[in-house]
């Protein structure tokens, strides 16, 4: 396994806040760049002869012009002959490859090898004038649908075909700066800066299988931790205590990209917090312990706030998850900790270090820091898993090349189907008898077993005229951070080059 930074002016010396492979099955890999100089960039990767996972040389492609502000996020269907684009202009722009040679105004006949157009322009906004920003973007399993997370606290589901939004979330209190849509396409995740990740359950019209509503299912904010010991940094299992699960809006970045397993097994969820024990002889208060949360699909289909596991003790704030898309075997003498059939790889980054795990074993496969100078901002594998690319504000991409065998052997086509297929079987049977929703499950016991889980949601109950009316001032009063969006003074992009400015200064 071996890391290297690539030295080239991707967006002239502008940070790269996302970037993607384009599914290719001629394995020749294409990788999507965007970045603050409002451009998206498409390069293509020359691997050396003798080492097939070392990159040699980067041939510049083509550059896609059609943004006015910086661009968050870049990611290609998967069929791999769409590529989605959205940024601080509120736009969400599909491209396709033209065989046609187009140029733009300024740029001579010979500027790019490729051609890319612009088949759709979606915006982030129910009005015709302005736009919020969008920090992320998912694709739906069969490409028909995409999801945005924006500025405005809100996620909005487009149909690609007719290229209306038709459907809009507004339940976060701040910020939405990560979504993921479930690979076995039941449910869609959310993660803000208000410290929640929400779980929407797709509902679809059983007719004609079109998406008609989002509804609310979980919102992740709180749980039942067990208590770290400050000292021995052991955790102390028979003693709890409700702590806030994720970092608040201070987190220095503009994301918070989760990420799902490509069999839809497990959700791992960065910017996750613990804290140590502030009885311990000697301290003032709590620590804050940086962590990744780790769900089981299982606990998510039953409104279970408290993580199965959490990866702790990380240097820096987890900002990026990323599953390599491969499953593979486990091992004879393997004692996976998800009891899971196969084995999963994912990566994590914070703010300086990409940190690679699988579910067999609870020690990293590797951990690999020093290759930026600033914040990293987002992951990305390639199609076999041999490549994991990493995007920086420093204005450079790096690279980790994995050696054939390293992860392990991977399951065939037709295992993973297989795999996959047993697995949603099973989910399919789970969900048959799930409970209802959150805002409708009963409260829990005062005084909970070890180990409970603790849902620390309000229960709905009917509410008389008066207390309607009281309930809905209460509901439509600004928070005094949507004040301070909405003040003249301070608009959302002015909010947003603030913010920008500070996440781009060095490490």
């Amino acid at each position: 396994m071996e890391a290297s930074n690539l030295q080239i002016y991707w967006h002239e010396s502008q940070p790269i806040y996302s970037l993607c492979f384009q599914p290719d099955p001629s394995n020749k890999p294409k990788l999507i760049t965007g970045g603050g100089d409002n451009k998206v960039r498409v390069w293509h990767l020359n691997f050396e002869e003798t080492h097939k996972t070392k990159i040699e040389t980067i041939d510049f492609l083509s550059s896609l012009n059609q943004h006015e502000q910086a661009i968050n996020a870049v990611r290609f269907n998967h069929k791999g002959d769409t590529l989605a684009s959205a940024g601080d202009d509120g736009q969400l722009l599909l491209w396709k490859q033209s065989d046609q040679r187009q140029t733009q105004f300024g740029e001579s006949d010979t500027a790019f090898e490729e051609s890319w157009t612009v088949t759709k322009r979606f915006r982030s906004s129910s009005s015709r004038i302005g736009a919020f920003e969008i920090y992320d973007i998912a694709w739906s399993p069969n490409d028909d649908y995409i999801v945005t997370g924006s500025m405005d606290n809100a996620i909005r589901v487009f149909e690609i075909s007719s290229g209306e939004c038709i459907a809009t979330a507004s339940d976060h209190t701040h910020y939405v700066q990560g979504v993921v849509w479930d690979p076995l396409d039941k449910y869609i995740f959310s993660q803000s800066a208000d410290r929640s990740v929400h779980v929407y359950e797709v509902i679809r019209n059983p007719s004609e299988n079109e998406i008609v509503e989002l509804k609310i299912k979980n919102k992740i904010m709180k749980s039942e931790l067990p208590v770290c010991k400050r000292e021995s940094k052991d955790f102390d299992l028979q003693s709890t205590k409700l702590c806030f699960l994720f970092h608040n809006e201070t987190l220095p970045s503009f994301f918070r990209r989760p990420a799902m397993s490509p069999c839809g097994s497990i959700l791992c969820v960065p910017a996750g917090i613990f804290r140590t024990d502030s009885s311990a002889e000697g301290a003032t208060s709590p620590d804050v312990n940086n962590a990744v949360q780790i769900y089981t699909r299982s606990s998510m289909i039953k409104n279970i706030n408290k993580p199965v596991m959490c990866i702790p003790f990380l240097k820096k704030p987890a900002i990026v998850v990323s599953f390599n898309p491969n499953l593979y075997k486990l091992t004879n003498d393997s004692n996976s900790y998800l009891q899971l059939p196969y084995k999963l790889v994912f990566a994590v980054a914070t703010s300086n270090e990409v940190i690679i795990y699988d579910t067999e074993s609870i020690e990293p496969i590797a951990l690999i820091g020093n290759l930026h100078y600033t914040t990293l901002t987002d992951l990305c594998w390639s199609k076999d898993g041999a490549l994991l690319m990493i995007s920086s504000t420093d204005g450079f991409c790096s690279y980790i090349s994995i050696a054939p065998g390293t992860l392990g052997e991977k399951l065939t086509h037709e295992e993973t189907a297989k795999a996959i297929g047993v697995k949603r079987k099973q989910y399919n049977k789970d969900s048959s008898s799930e409970p209802a929703p959150c805002a409708e499950a009963s409260p829990s016991p005062s005084h909970p077993k070890q180990a409970d889980i603790v849902n620390i949601l309000p229960v709905k109950r009917k509410l008389g005229e008066k207390e309607k009316e009281m309930e809905e001032r209460k509901t439509h009063k600004p928070s005094p951070e949507d004040e301070r969006v909405a003040g003249s003074e301070n608009s959302p992009q002015q909010l947003s080059k603030e913010k920008r400015a500070e996440f781009n200064q060095p490490l």
